[in-house]
């Protein structure tokens, strides 16, 4: 098997990549068996030099790292620099503060790394999915095997690159150029002691039975809904600005984008005229540009996927504001585009979608609201707008979601800028791939 990359702007071949032989993967594995026993040996002072050095170099290569993603994802330039910036602090942050989350001097219990993990990322945040748990699972001792998406051969051997300048140990991070059905030979095999998944809840859940077989740890961190509630006396202004930023960072290929925007009567004409008029503003084009403002869908499949949502969305009684065409030319390019009058039982609303695509669904009542956002399921966020705060409140109480705000983002001023999430504050644990041991002291 070969692993193709292709730029999204041109839809254009850029390099082949050949996977790794059985030996060759053999190879990497037990090299990282040994980096692991080694690695967990040395000193924080040691893990975190890597950790400053990493951090260094992300610094000093944001451009040539944000220009790798710009021409194999197709993210925004401005953004893929954002995504570099948060990189490097993740790793200067742990480096600073690992030590002090770990204790180890006659502590009654200590944390121990668990030896060889294995991260398997999504293709929506090439960096920044891989760092986020990098430098923890490194200053707490481990070493790692990693796997992007198949999508992303270059952005692989990026970072397996900046790990090696920065002087990592032989082993220490591996990227893997393998298939699928490997990945399942390589959960099972005895020397991986843990494993961590970002990615959909289907992937997931295979990814969980198998680890779960082999009773090894697994961590996921999950596609989840987003949705935005806007009541008839919202401040359309203030709940304009928080969709666009809800739906169209990333050409709207964020794992917890707003699945759609739920509009009551009085408000619904109003917010989808606003709508539209600031995504014709919205400047499609090439992701090194600095003066775009969209760039290209990951993969012409997540281009022919959308399209295909909106063509049934359309037979089935939706109303295309804005958009909702496959544009001429080259690239993977889908326009800005608003679909209204979109029914709660379309898939194009209760499926994700991945994609510059804003879905408004109209909704009576605050009582039809909260049993619609129920039957998705629990779990994920909403932000509810209204100026009515009282009556904020009541609704976010009744709603089955993880997290609501009242008049405010989820995203949104925590510390960082808002090209992804999560916030500081939800930093990967640096205790989860560690076990606890008991020590006892006896004089």
């Amino acid at each position: 098997m070969n692993f193709t990359s292709y730029n999204p702007a041109t839809g254009q071949q850029t390099g082949t990549f050949a996977s790794l032989s059985d030996n060759e993967l053999e190879t990497r594995i037990d090299a990282s068996r040994q980096a692991a026993e080694q690695w967990r040996q040395s000193s924080f002072a040691d893990r975190s030099a890597l950790l400053n050095q990493l951090a260094s170099l992300l610094s000093s290569k944001r451009h040539q790292l944000a220009l790798c993603m710009s021409r194999e994802m197709g993210k925004l330039h401005s953004e893929a620099l954002v995504e570099v910036d948060r990189c490097a602090l993740e790793c200067a942050y742990f480096a600073a503060h690992g030590q002090a989350m770990l204790p180890l001097a006659r502590s009654l219990t200590t944390f121990e790394p668990m030896g060889t993990v294995l991260l398997l990322t999504s293709w929506r945040f090439p960096l920044w999915q891989v760092f986020r748990m990098l430098a923890p699972t490194l200053m707490a001792g481990n070493s790692v095997l990693l796997k992007l998406a198949e999508n992303l051969p270059q952005c692989a051997q990026q970072i397996e690159q900046l790990l090696q300048e920065a002087g990592a140990p032989g082993g220490l991070v591996s990227s893997l150029l393998i298939s699928k059905p490997t990945v399942a030979t390589l959960i099972a095999d005895p020397r991986v002691k843990a494993l961590a998944f970002s990615g959909n809840k289907k992937d997931a859940s295979q990814v969980a039975a198998m680890a779960g077989q082999c009773l090894k740890k697994v961590v996921l961190e999950l596609d989840e809904i987003e949705l935005q509630i806007i009541l008839d006396d919202a401040d359309l202004d203030q709940a304009v600005d928080a969709a666009l930023r809800s739906r169209f960072r990333n050409a709207g290929q964020l794992g917890h984008a707003s699945r759609g925007f739920i509009v009551t009567p009085a408000i619904a004409d109003d917010f989808v005229g606003r709508m539209a008029a600031r995504l014709a503003e919205i400047r499609p084009g090439d992701p090194e540009d600095l003066e775009s403002s969209l760039g290209p869908l990951a993969t012409a499949q997540l281009r022919q996927d959308l399209h295909r949502q909106v063509t049934a969305a359309l037979a089935a009684g939706a109303r295309a504001v804005l958009g909702c065409e496959l544009p001429a030319g080259q690239g993977w390019y889908y326009p800005a585009s608003l679909l209204d009058h979109v029914g709660p039982e379309m898939a194009i609303f209760r499926q994700q979608l991945s994609g510059p695509l804003a879905c408004v669904v109209r909704v009576p009542g605050v009582e039809q609201i909260t049993g619609l956002c129920n039957s998705l399921g629990q779990g994920g966020t909403a932000s509810i707008w209204t100026r009515d705060l009282t009556q904020g409140e009541r609704l976010a109480r009744s709603l089955s979601v993880s997290a609501c705000f009242v008049n405010a983002e989820p995203y949104k001023g925590r510390g960082h800028t808002q090209t992804f999430g999560p916030a500081p504050e939800g930093r990967f644990n640096i205790k989860e791939f560690c076990y606890m041991k008991s020590l006892v002291l006896s004089v």
